[in-house]
């Protein structure tokens, strides 16, 4: 029962679990519920031998904080999963038993034993995992990037056990998870300041398996240069001259700065579209006219931006419109408890 006084409301919780489904159901009911951020896949066997899983979710303010079990499986974010559910924001994952294997674009890296691992949930990635217990802790975008370097580079990080900042992270995870069902939403909400702070100290100090530093001036011109890319976007003469201009260097150092991201032309078009996938999404904007969308992602037709959509996410915009608002579940007494699937969804500065 929720408190009256919300000073004195407990930490949001739910917890969903397969136990009490019956067996041959059980696997359905747990990919059902976990598409909500990934699409899954198991082998027969592993379908039909006791399988469980269980998610127990809870949300310190605009941040959340899971611990999941489940028996070994396949593990998928794929763009037009991405594009289906719109969500932006970092995941950093603990392994407290088993282990994964995860796959971007090529490069393949193991979760570090004892340590932590870092997931752009905007970015596509494939992995596989044995019987596992993790801890992962979920903050929207526009709470953590201000405060990292090179935000858009964070996908797949490692973070090994043996480094101090990482252990400070890691400890404080599993203490905000044994603690907050005796934490207040108050006393939870004033945790998320430090929790953040915590995480970019951390994910920004970490180690050679951080993403590349390089020479330090290249690093803030790029920075510089995505900055004022994302501030243009809805510009349609955002071109690689006028940023040259703009940023005071030749052509060539542009192009070659961003040739590791897919090239300066590639970047601005995924950057539009991945504003244009949101607003699609979004309440104060999903209901505009999609030419209206389209306009303020910088494409100068519908049919441009409908044809260059499909080819980044493998659906149209409508699709992400009118069947990608999540649905919603709440604590059923006939079933799991899943409302952690809309939080999920729903985080927010």
């Amino acid at each position: 029962m929720q408190d009256d006084n919300p000073a004195e409301a407990s930490v949001p919780r739910a917890v969903f679990s397969v136990n009490d489904i019956p067996a041959r159901e059980r696997y359905e009911v747990w990919k059902e519920s976990i598409s909500c951020i990934f699409d899954v896949d198991a082998d027969v066997e592993t379908r039909r031998e006791d399988f469980f899983a269980a998610v127990d979710a809870s949300m310190f303010g605009p941040i959340m904080l899971a611990r999941s079990t489940s028996r070994g499986q396949r593990w998928r974010r794929s763009s037009s999963t991405i594009a289906r559910d719109g969500m932006d924001h970092y995941m950093i994952q603990l392994y407290e038993t088993g282990g994964q294997t995860l796959n971007a674009g090529g490069i393949e890296v193991e979760q570090p034993v004892g340590g932590l691992l870092v997931y752009d949930l905007s970015r596509t990635v494939a992995a596989r995992s044995g019987t596992f217990t993790n801890l992962s802790l979920i903050i929207p975008r526009g709470l953590l990037a201000e405060a990292l370097v090179a935000p858009d580079d964070r996908h797949m990080q490692t973070l090994p056990a043996t480094g101090p900042m990482v252990a400070m992270l890691r400890d404080h995870m599993l203490s905000l998870t044994r603690l907050s069902p005796r934490m207040t939403a108050a006393q939870a909400a004033a945790m998320v300041p430090a929790t953040v702070a915590l995480t970019a100290a951390c994910l920004n100090t970490s180690g050679p398996d951080g993403p590349a530093t390089g020479n330090g001036v290249a690093f803030v011109s790029m920075l510089a240069a995505r900055r004022l890319i994302d501030s243009r976007l809805s510009d349609e003469n955002l071109t690689p001259d006028w940023l040259a201009r703009r940023l005071g260097m030749s052509r060539a150092k542009l192009y070659r700065m961003f040739e590791p991201v897919g090239g300066i032309a590639q970047y601005i078009r995924d950057r539009r579209l991945r504003r244009a996938m949101l607003e699609l999404r979004d309440e104060p904007t999903r209901h505009l006219p999609i030419y209206e969308i389209a306009l303020r992602a910088g494409f100068s037709s519908e049919t441009t931006f409908g044809r260059a959509f499909r080819q980044r996410y493998g659906v149209t915009p409508r699709d992400v419109r009118y069947r990608g608002a999540p649905a919603r579940h709440g604590a059923a007494d006939d079933g799991p408890d899943r409302r952690y699937e809309e939080w999920l969804h729903h985080l927010a500065v």
